[in-house]
């Protein structure tokens, strides 16, 4: 028997009951709801007083109405004007003077803007809309509605990735007593940097039993610091489980949170972070992460956590787009709509507390103005504008210093979060004094040499960007190596070390003397101190020693013992005054030449990204070097882009070893 057509039911729900049989009294009809007759779909209710089905998936008002019993009588009023005359015209032959058949004759009687406007009435009841239009009554599957349901994680496929790929504890590589205890490390130093998880929700039990992939990937980024001989494999179990996640189709907030935690830790050489916050963000918008819940949270704790873990994930995939980016050269995916003050989420539930997630709020707005920064700096031509804007940007960084360093104690900051906050404010002062810097030696000065013991425009700037950078290295060796936050702490301190400390050596000949002892003495205590921090040859303390060895090993070797002897010298003897002396008698000094200044960032992606061949070399030092550190002249030429020759094997910023390592940080 085949089945019957909407139409069919329709009319039959619309039909007067049959006269009763002698088995017993037919059964009432069944009535559709409005929307799904005006849609025409089945209605899954069994009684006019029950939500259907369909109207319960959709969230649309579902809403009966009596049927009319019986025979329509006919309304000469209400019969439409097309149908009174084609019946007038089969009574009558048509007229001779009617040359256009196809327009329907009127009646008489009635005026014809009658007939227009029922012929409206009537089209307007026939439109049905596409699928894509979310229209009440119409199908939408491919518009989100506010009360849509994520989609299923799918229960199958989890089962099958636990047993393909059981995680590093079923693997024999951890036993559960090392799970549990890089569990707390883990709460303890990692997610109060970085604000993933909960550590009400999210214990060792629930993330073995919710998802394999998010047990792993805690798992992987603790042993990297404190189990080092077991992070290989756990690091293979875990990038092993985000493949066969994204084969299977697998989305849920766990794989999100998941891959946010790889990143932040990566490994160093690691380059696909900016695929995998991507395919993030969109299993993120999928499961509806950027829609905030309504307020206020539910007075049951669990579920308002639940809520908010869903809210802060969305928070830091927003820092993560920021973040990859700004040191990527690529742009962003999440939208500026999509970013809100966070701020105000932060302040709301204080009765619900997870250590770190405080630190978000100054990360996204210390993001936004180092984003404002790389515009300027890509605007840059010359003109007042561009120092009116530079204006705009300093006053906006002293009020996020005086609203997020200043004032820490008012969120709640614990130490290693003021130190993370500390470092990025002194990292965006630095790009600030530099942006002055540039402008001034390209379109200020006139082409007149820098010469330090000179008061000038371009030797202020200068000095204030050299003050700026060693203040940098200085937060980095008071409040990050002196509380061991190294091992675990955010890429964008090797960020800014990196790019500090490259300007100072590249600059360092335009500096006087006790300057240079400064910036010297400073780099030999970072490299001393990220030496004592590596945990293995790969980590990125290990390849930030190697870093500042190779670039103290470009400066000349009488710099370096003028800052040895000048540690042990009082202040005020010895070298202490000779900045100000004149040259020694019996050297000639070379002579001015005009000083270029080219950015931090132009500095390390000319060099890092030339086409040069790496040699092993005694020295690193251009004969323009040389010649500078014999005479201890302070105007100084740092080689130009343009005039380095082909190829360098003199003048090279990062290791042959570790140059892949640096070009994943500064991408041209």
């Amino acid at each position: 028997m085949l089945p019957k057509s909407p139409t069919a039911e329709l009319d039959e729900a619309a039909s007067p009951p049959a006269a009763s049989s002698s088995l017993g009294p037919k059964p009432v009809a069944k009535i559709s709801c409005l929307a799904c007759r005006a849609a025409k779909r089945k209605c899954l209710t069994p009684d006019a007083f029950t939500v259907c089905k369909r109207c319960t998936d959709q969230g649309i008002e579902c809403e009966y109405q009596k049927h009319r019993r019986g025979r329509r009588k006919k309304n000469p009023d209400n019969v439409p004007a097309t149908s009174r005359s084609r019946s007038r015209s089969r009574s009558r032959s048509p007229s001779r003077h009617d040359t256009s058949p196809s327009r329907p004759l009127v009646d008489r009687g009635r005026p014809e803007r009658d007939n227009s406007i029922s012929r409206s009435a009537i089209r307007s009841h026939s439109i049905r809309f596409s699928h894509v239009v979310p229209v009440e009554g119409d199908s939408s599957p491919y518009i989100p509605r506010p009360t849509s349901q994520p989609p299923a994680t799918g229960g199958a496929n989890l089962a099958l990735l636990r047993t393909d790929c059981p995680d590093p504890v079923m693997s024999g590589f951890l036993s559960e007593a090392d799970a549990y205890e890089l569990f707390e490390f883990y709460f303890h130093h990692l997610n109060v940097a970085v604000a993933i998880l909960d550590p009400v929700l999210h214990t060792a039990t629930y993330c073995r039993d919710k998802s394999p992939l998010l047990f792993s990937a805690v798992l992987t980024v603790t042993a990297k610091i404190i189990r080092p001989e077991a992070y290989p494999s756990c690091l293979f179990i875990a990038n092993k489980l985000v493949g066969q996640a994204v084969e299977f189709g697998l989305c849920s907030i766990e794989i999100v949170q998941a891959i946010i935690m790889l990143t932040h830790w990566k490994k160093a050489d690691d380059s696909t972070s900016w695929r995998k916050v991507g395919y993030a963000i969109r299993m993120a918008q999928e499961l509806r992460l950027n829609q905030r819940a309504p307020r206020p949270l539910p007075r049951n704790e669990r579920q308002a956590r639940e809520i908010l873990n869903k809210e802060r994930c969305w928070l830091n995939l927003i820092v993560a787009d920021y973040h990859l980016a700004m040191h990527h050269s690529l742009p962003r995916m999440i939208n500026q709509d999509d970013v809100d003050d966070p701020m105000e989420w932060i302040t709301e539930h204080p009765h619900l507390p997870c250590p770190g997630e405080a630190v978000i709020a100054p990360w996204i707005s210390f993001s936004r103005l180092c984003r404002l920064f790389a515009d300027m700096l890509a605007g840059m031509n010359g003109s007042p504008s561009n120092l009116r804007s530079l204006h705009w940007l300093e006053m906006e960084y002293k009020r996020w210093n005086r609203r997020w360093i200043e004032k820490n104690s008012e969120y709640g900051f614990l130490q290693q979060q003021v130190a993370m906050v500390k470092l990025c404010g002194s990292l965006l002062h630095f790009h600030i004094c530099e942006y002055h810097l540039l402008f001034t030696a390209r379109y200020r000065s006139s082409g007149a040499t820098l010469d330090t013991s000179e008061p000038s425009p371009l030797s202020y700037a200068f000095a204030e960007c050299a003050d700026v950078a060693l203040g940098l290295l200085e937060i980095f060796q008071t409040d990050f190596v002196a509380n061991d936050y190294l091992p675990f702490c955010f890429n964008m301190t090797w960020v800014g070390v990196a790019i500090t400390s490259v300007w100072l050596v590249k600059n360092i000949g335009a500096m006087d003397k006790m300057d240079r002892k400064a910036v010297i003495r400073k780099l030999t205590e970072v490299a001393d101190s990220t030496a004592t921090a590596s945990r293995s040859s790969e980590d990125m303390p290990a390849y930030t020693h190697r870093l500042i060895k190779h670039l103290l090993d470009s400066v000349c070797p009488e710099w370096h013992l003028a800052s040895t002897k000048s540690s042990a010298v009082p202040a005020g003897d010895g070298d202490g005054g000779s900045s100000t002396s004149g040259p020694t008698p019996g050297i000639a000094i070379a002579p001015p030449q005009t000083w270029n200044m080219p950015s931090a960032q132009q500095m390390i992606q000319e060099t890092l990204w030339h086409p040069s061949v790496f040699q092993d070399i005694p020295t690193l030092r251009t004969p323009a070097q040389h010649n500078q550190c014999t005479t201890g002249n302070s105007a100084y030429h740092p080689p130009q882009p343009d005039s380095i020759p082909q190829p360098i094997t003199s003048d090279v910023l990062f290791p042959a070893a570790d140059d892949d390592i640096w070009k994943l940080l500064f991408p041209l």
